[in-house]
């Protein structure tokens, strides 16, 4: 791969109005208000729920009294980053995460961003066993990213991985896409969420800076 020093790859799914959401959540939706033509500037009203499109889960949105998205420091939001080669698991476990020393956000690449937009996206995803969600959260990592919808399978009610994740303090960014423009190593990752009081989750524009890591 050629990486040049300073080329941004964008990680994210862009939000489009009936973009696929998680089954049952809020759908996302867009209105134009005003128009250059009519009102002399223009303005869309946009509507949709904390974790729709490539987005970053806050420890409220699983944990009794957990911090909301306003209280995520936006130094855990961004450091070097590595890629780690998951495809053809259907459980990720603690042997598969080799290589994490030294990153701050460990990538989880399964290739299952291929399915977005189709309804195999959510129902059929890796999911993190226990044993490999406290391997990552006793890593000394910022943050874990996933080009699939959750660390835990999409039929799981008690969301074990996220707890883990999110009771260590660790920045979890869900949906990815395009983890193969990546190297190994070697790049800055950022995903910033939006200044959301008491959000459970925010989408975010994550991105790498190549050669920076």
């Amino acid at each position: 791969m050629d990486v040049r020093r300073g080329a941004v790859v964008d990680l994210s799914h862009p939000l489009r109005a009936g973009m696929p959401v998680w089954p049952g959540d809020p759908g996302v939706f867009m209105e134009t208000r005003t128009t250059v033509e009519v009102q002399g500037y223009r303005v869309r009203r946009l509507e949709l729920n904390g974790h729709a499109g490539t987005h970053l889960d806050a420890p409220a949105h699983v944990l009794a009294g957990g911090a909301g998205v306003e209280a995520v420091p936006l130094e855990r939001c961004l450091g070097p980053g590595v890629v780690l080669d998951v495809r053809g698991r259907e459980v990720v476990r603690a042997g598969d995460l080799d290589g994490i020393d030294g990153a701050a956000f460990a990538l989880l690449r399964s290739g299952h961003d291929r399915h977005w937009g189709l309804p195999a996206y959510y129902e059929a995803f890796p999911r993190l066993d226990a044993d490999a969600a406290r391997r990552l959260a006793a890593a000394g990592l910022r943050g874990v990213g996933l080009d699939w919808p959750s660390p835990d399978g999409p039929e799981s009610a008690e969301l074990p991985a996220h707890k883990i994740l999110l009771d260590a303090g660790l920045v979890l960014v869900e949906n990815l896409r395009g983890l193969e423009r990546l190297p190994e190593r070697g790049f800055l990752f950022l995903a910033a969420p939006l200044a959301l009081a008491g959000g459970d989750g925010s989408p975010v524009r994550a991105f790498a800076l190549l050669g920076c890591g």
